[in-house]
């Protein structure tokens, strides 16, 4: 098996709609057997190469056959605890089942669902109709009530009876028309656009549901395999999966900033495909007519039959959208601004260049005490470029992170900044060998970070820069990074590695991500895809895991996600915990810990007499109460209220895809380079004014002394 090593970011991979397909027309049963060849392979290889070193067993068994009936049903809406029990002979058996090539329960309790949800969908569509052909529904909607949709199943059984669920649906039914109604008033009071009726509503709504029936009979067994092995994968740890051949694809065009698709990303937070962001040059902004909070309610391909998008999972998702280069895809959407209005819009699938991921800076300048300071500013959203250091990777035309952040510092010192504010928010990570690279712009040779897998034996391995590829420490002036709940793996590296050799101030979230483990993708053969595996983990120089912990911020500057309690490796199932090795020798590369507790006073100074950050700070927690939230009230007044809320807040702009996490600005608040203006970005605008004060401290050096 051909193993490639690096150390990856987050799961971001579905958030690319774009990857070839990979059926080639074999029959069932040699499909079937494929399959079945692969999940043994896959489970005999998670024994013998994760971090962990555990064969696949019953407690691996019983958090797979979590994760499985969960994914498909964590509303507890679905199943009934009949099925559940049904289920439940193979909470401590999966492994069994799956090192005999036996897997039948994945295609089980799919068809279990499938049937389920097609019940529940030819139920809905019935509901839906009377309350359309009832002409005082609307008025009866509107008026005062209590109770609420529990839309989280965590802590709450199955249905036992079909009334008890019909009635869970009937709840659920009237969340989706009040949030369908409430946002279409809410746009049209925006918009002074035309009011939608519930009628019309609940029409569209019946229609979703009846193409989800429809959908719901066509058996899917490559889903269910998708869907099943990533149960098991994640048994081991969050950051462990099965990867097809499609997603692998896309996972490799993430790190090389290109992809072949439409170029948009999805919100899985919320029930239905809605788009959160368009990719800048991919088909969809060339198009221009796919707008971020567009419903996605149906995918055809070519000039064939629509297929509804509703309840579809993300995995079979990206393969109804995704294709090959020059193909036809044709969306049928429910656009944002159009009161619930269907319309088609058909796009050819294109190349689409990764570019918001390319490092970009800009000279930024403050005037504190009257005087005018330039300053630097470079924001890196992902650690991409090379995976290895060898003759091939020195000769391949390969895009670096490091190199590309070393022409924006180029361009920083020519122009006169004095001093550097490094953006990792959001950056999930990448290339250990871009991190370490980049360490070492900012630092002389020496300790990095500390890393162990099972290649390494018992000892861990001190990993130092490399001066002779990124300059030897040769930028030396002050500067602060920004991290958020979003910075995670190679960013939590670099900061964290400035932080311990004083080098930098860190500001932020309270803390990053806390990803501190390894992985490796080793390929399983040809069209079988490949196993992304944790293999290790890296410690701080001090000997301190980012694992769980992360890397805590020197002076908290709030984002929008730092308070989103489901954030974070600490609140990841099967998380892998918290560990500490012996530190390494490590010299100082300054002390600018030394001016931490006057820049923290200055900041707060500022802080509590500045309105527009005290707005930030109230639009932080009422992000956190939207996100956090486990229910929706099925009062009509008391729902417009907290939807008005929550927009206001910026919910909307705020998106879970996976272990992801996107924040989608609003369109006056970036620049044509994709990077955040002054006054629309709070948290920089601070963290511009605190690297002043520590240029004004430390007199300008970077070293701190």
């Amino acid at each position: 098996m051909k193993r490639t090593r690096l150390i990856v970011p987050l799961a971001a991979a579905l958030l690319l709609l774009g990857a070839a397909h990979t059926g080639r027309g074999e029959d069932a049963a040699e499909e079937a057997a494929r399959r079945a060849g692969i999940a043994r392979q896959f489970v005999s290889l998670l024994g013998k190469k994760h971090v962990s070193k555990t064969l696949i067993d019953d407690a691996h068994s019983e958090k797979a056959w979590k994760n499985l009936v969960e994914s498909y049903d964590e509303e507890h809406c679905y199943f009934y605890q009949k099925d559940i029990d049904a289920f439940e002979p193979m909470r401590r058996a999966i492994d069994d089942a799956l090192l005999k090539r036996d897997i039948s329960f994945g295609e089980e309790v799919y068809r279990v669902y499938a049937a389920r949800a097609r019940d529940c969908a030819i139920f809905a569509t019935n509901e839906l109709a009377k309350i359309t052909a009832d002409s005082g529904f609307e008025a009866e909607l509107r008026r005062p009530t209590t109770g609420e949709y529990v839309f989280s199943g965590e802590g709450r059984g199955w249905p036992k009876t079909e009334a008890e669920r019909n009635e869970l649906w009937r709840r659920k039914l009237r969340t989706e028309l009040l949030e369908r109604l409430v946002e279409a008033e809410l746009d049209a009071e925006k918009s002074g656009g035309k009011k939608v009726s519930l009628a019309e509503i609940a029409s569209a709504l019946a229609e979703d549901y009846a193409q989800q029936v429809d959908a719901l009979g066509e058996q899917d067994d490559l889903a269910a395999f998708e869907r099943y092995m990533t149960s098991v994968g994640a048994s081991y740890d969050p950051h462990t999966h099965y990867l097809s051949p499609a997603l692998q694809k896309m996972f490799e065009g993430e790190m090389s900033l290109s992809f072949c698709g439409i170029g948009v990303t999805i919100d899985t937070r919320r029930t239905g495909l809605y788009v959160l962001a368009i990719m800048p040059d991919g088909p969809a902004a060339r198009d221009g007519r796919l707008k971020p909070g567009d419903r996605i309610v149906g995918v055809g391909e070519g000039d064939g039959p629509i297929k509804s998008g509703k309840g579809v999972p993300g995995e079979k998702a990206i393969r109804m959208i995704s294709g090959k280069k020059g193909t036809k895809v044709v969306l049928e959407v429910v656009t944002a601004d159009g009161g619930g209005a269907r319309t088609r819009i058909d796009l050819v699938r294109g190349i689409v260049k990764l570019e918001k991921n390319a490092a970009k800076g800009r000279l930024e300048t403050v005037k504190p005490g009257g005087g005018t300071l330039k300053l630097g500013y470079v924001k890196l959203p992902l650690f991409y470029g090379m995976q290895a250091v060898s003759i091939l990777d020195l000769f391949k035309s390969v895009r670096s992170a490091t190199a590309d952040v070393n022409e924006e510092l180029k361009k920083l010192e020519q122009a006169g900044a004095r001093g550097l504010v490094l953006d990792l928010r959001g950056n999930g990570g990448g290339s250990l060998l871009e991190a370490l690279m980049l360490s070492s712009v900012f630092m002389d040779a020496g300790a990095v970070a500390q890393i162990q897998d099972d290649d390494d034996g018992d000892k861990p391995m001190e990993l130092s820069g490399l001066p002779g590829i990124a300059g030897g420490g040769w930028y030396s002036r002050p500067m602060v990074v920004l991290i958020d709940r979003g910075s995670a793996s190679a960013s939590e590296l670099v900061s964290g590695v400035l932080q311990d050799r004083g080098r930098a101030v860190i500001l932020g979230d309270r803390q990053t991500h806390g990803k501190g483990s390894m992985q490796e993708v080793i390929q399983l053969g040809k069209r079988r895809g490949g196993a992304l595996v944790t293999r290790g983990f890296f410690y701080r120089v001090t000997g301190s895991s980012t694992q769980v912990k992360g890397v805590a911020s020197d002076i908290r500057l709030p984002s929008v996600l730092d308070g989103i309690t489901k954030l974070g490796e600490n609140n990841l199932p099967n998380a892998l915990p918290w560990t500490k090795v012996a530190a390494v020798k490590y010299e100082k590369a300054g002390d600018v810990q030394r001016y931490v507790p006057e820049l923290a006073r200055r900041s707060a100074a500022r802080q509590a007499t500045n309105t527009v950050f005290q707005a930030h700070l109230q639009k932080v927690r009422g992000v956190a109460e939207a996100c956090n939230r486990k229910s929706l009230p099925l009062d009509y007044a008391a729902f417009k209220a907290q939807k008005r809320r929550d927009l206001q807040c910026g919910v909307d702009k705020v998106g879970f895809n996976g272990l992801d996490v996107d924040v989608v600005p609003d369109a006056d608040a970036c620049d044509k380079n994709g990077l955040p203006k002054r006054g629309k970005d709070v948290v920089l605008d601070e963290a511009l004014n605190i690297l002043a004060d520590l240029v004004e401290l430390s007199g300008g050096s970077g070293k701190g002394k």
